[in-house]
């Protein structure tokens, strides 16, 4: 058996569980080329299950428009057809309505800049939308927050969510960018006990993920061994230009020359697969490489291929997540994604349309946008592949349960194989 990257025992009932998603994935697979796909009519059809109200109300006949901000051909563009994909799914699952109410979805594109992806959503909330999920991009996210809670329509981010200030109208499904770090800087304690090198790619999102995890290692009695203490961002004005990282091996160096034990990394699309595909033929190559999950998810973990095998990463959804509700999900994905697993963008965005059909129903059949914004706020626990969550009071983010994940082959194919459960944050 091979050496796991990230140092832990390999998982025993977890492999069970890996093997049964497998058939349930093959299953799936086979339904759609055989043109039985679990869906019905598809996505967006109507083909899906009758939709129940939670309340008991009948169904109204008043459409609630929605507007999908999200990159669907740009740097972000496989997060965001995922989360499109996500949100389509739930809502053809539910006879294509919203709360009761039939779902009007307009689908438009994020700008290559924060300013432009901002006026994109000025267009979508004058042209009527009562509620914006998304954006994709980080920066994008900060410009149009504060349009959300100006124009009173709530904003449904499916990413992980920077530091905000006004977040009257703004919610999140995913993440606060610094959690993943929190949940699992204290199994690493445990684990390694020795210095680690935090590197992370030099963006906002990244900054904050790398963050996390520096400043909860820290406080545990945790030491860097980057210089200074300080983690590293690429590129660094030392080794690169100020663009995007394409070599890394003046960091890979860095690593060794550092004394590290391991290294915990945050990258985001093609910055982390250049950095998994060449840490796995680079001189540190057998040093434990903890990451962010976003680094190995997706449609990423199938461009890294075997390079990102044994990587051990932290996120708030694994495909094997041993639940009815996970159980379902992805087979109602695989059938309509060749077989493929769900990424956790496909998660957030179903689960961003799960939140969406409770509040609009509690807010009633021709509620505007600032009453289902109100209704948002008061739901409790959401039923969701991941596991239950809720939206915290303070943040408008969840309260949930977070995994600690493996890359490993399962059959003829990788996959991020859930290996324990972390901490549930906030606490």
């Amino acid at each position: 058996m091979a050496a796991a990257r990230g140092g832990a025992p390999t998982p025993g009932a977890a492999a069970v569980r890996r093997r049964a998603f497998a058939a349930l994935l093959l299953a799936a697979a086979t339904a759609a080329s055989a043109g039985c796909g679990v869906l019905g009519g598809g996505y967006g059809g109507g083909g899906g299950l009758a939709y129940g109200d939670p309340a008991g109300r009948p169904a109204s006949h008043t459409p609630f428009p929605v507007g999908l901000l999200l990159d669907t051909s740009g740097t972000n563009g496989s997060g965001g057809i995922d989360a499109r994909d996500g949100f389509e799914l739930y809502v053809s699952q539910h006879g294509g309505r919203l709360g009761g109410r039939p779902a009007q979805l307009t689908v438009s594109a994020e700008g290559p800049t924060p300013a432009a992806t901002a006026t994109t959503m000025q267009d979508m909330v004058a042209h009527g939308v009562q509620t914006v999920i998304g954006p994709i991009d980080y920066a994008g996210y900060e410009s149009v927050a504060p349009l959300a809670d100006a124009a009173h329509v709530p904003l449904i981010g499916v990413v992980a969510r920077p530091d905000l200030t006004d977040i009257s109208y703004v919610w999140n499904v995913a993440f606060l960018s610094t959690e993943p770090g929190v949940a699992i800087a204290p199994f690493i304690y445990n684990h390694v006990k020795s210095p680690v090198f935090a590197i992370g790619g030099n963006y906002p999102g990244d900054w904050e993920q790398v963050r996390g995890f520096v400043d909860s290692y820290t406080t545990l009695g945790g030491k860097l061994a980057n210089t200074g203490g300080q983690p590293t961002f690429t590129p660094a004005a030392t080794f690169t230009p100020a663009n995007d990282t394409t070599d890394f091996t003046p960091y890979f160096q860095a690593i060794k020359d550092s004394g590290a034990k391991a290294v915990y990394c945050a990258f985001t699309g093609a910055e982390a697969v250049r950095f998994v595909q060449q840490y796995a033929r680079s001189q540190v190559k057998d040093m434990p490489l903890y990451a962010v999950g976003l680094v190995t998810d997706g449609p990423l973990l199938k461009q890294e291929g075997p390079a990102a095998t044994n990587i051990t990463s932290v996120l708030n959804y694994s495909p094997d997540v041993d639940t009815a509700a996970n159980r379902t999900f992805v087979s109602a994905w695989a059938a309509g994604h060749d077989g493929q697993e769900p990424s956790v963008y496909a998660l957030t965005g179903y689960d961003a349309a799960a939140l969406l059909d409770q509040a609009v129903a509690q807010a009633g059949p021709n509620a505007d946008a600032a009453a289902v914004n109100a209704a948002i706020g008061a739901l409790g626990r959401i039923d969701s592949p991941r596991g239950a969550w809720q939206l915290a009071s303070t943040t408008h983010a969840p309260i949930q349960k977070w995994y600690l994940r493996r890359v490993q082959v399962d059959g003829t194919s990788l996959a991020n194989v859930e290996i324990e459960e972390l901490a549930t944050l906030p606490d």
